[in-house]
């Protein structure tokens, strides 16, 4: 008998002590854009840098007194800069009814150039998703800056957890991605 509880105990031990089971999100946009594969592209994302306290695979959360913290179990499923280069061409593609190129060796096609830095995405104590991003366009065939300009919005979360907080970021990145279609002209 006493081996019996024995083995129940260790049981309930064993099942109490399991690691949460690690989520992975893609950061995609919802629909095809037929203008995103036209080709070749005259504009093209060029340099693309985000801030190194985000660019791990973590979900990034600052507390009240502001610190950050990278999820352990909620996790982007492919590099940060990689995703953001092509949701940010789709979406800029899209809205701004042009092809935008990422892929390196086209660059010699491109007659405008967008350089982004991304210095804030994560989630907030309050409730909200914030981004903060700058990005310059510039003459691709001698780099002269035409315009440089900045983002700084925040997004309340439509519930508790991750998965309203990818929702959240993804919709400020669609912003990002119209107001950086709207320097393009």
């Amino acid at each position: 008998m006493k081996a019996l509880i024995l083995v129940f105990a260790l049981f309930a031990v064993g099942c109490a002590g399991r690691a949460p089971e690690l989520t992975q999100y893609l950061l995609r946009t919802d629909e095809a854009n037929p203008v995103a594969e036209q080709a070749p592209a005259t504009i093209g994302i060029g340099k693309l840098t985000v801030a190194s306290y985000i660019d791990v695979p973590g979900l990034v959360l600052e507390s009240s007194n502001g610190q950050v913290r990278a999820a352990r179990h909620h996790q982007w499923a492919e590099p940060l800069r990689e995703s953001l280069r092509s949701f940010l061409a789709s979406e800029v593609s899209a809205a701004s009814k042009r092809a935008i190129g990422t892929q390196r060796y086209r660059e010699s096609d491109w007659k405008l150039r967008i350089d982004i830095h991304i210095d804030q995405l994560h989630g907030n104590a309050d409730g909200n998703a914030r981004l903060v991003a700058y990005w310059a366009v510039l003459d691709a065939g001698n780099l002269a800056v035409l315009s440089e300009n900045g983002f700084s919005e925040t997004e309340p979360l439509s519930g508790d957890g991750y998965d309203p907080l990818v929702r959240a970021e993804k919709e400020l990145l669609r912003r990002l991605a119209v107001a950086v279609a709207g320097t393009l002209n």
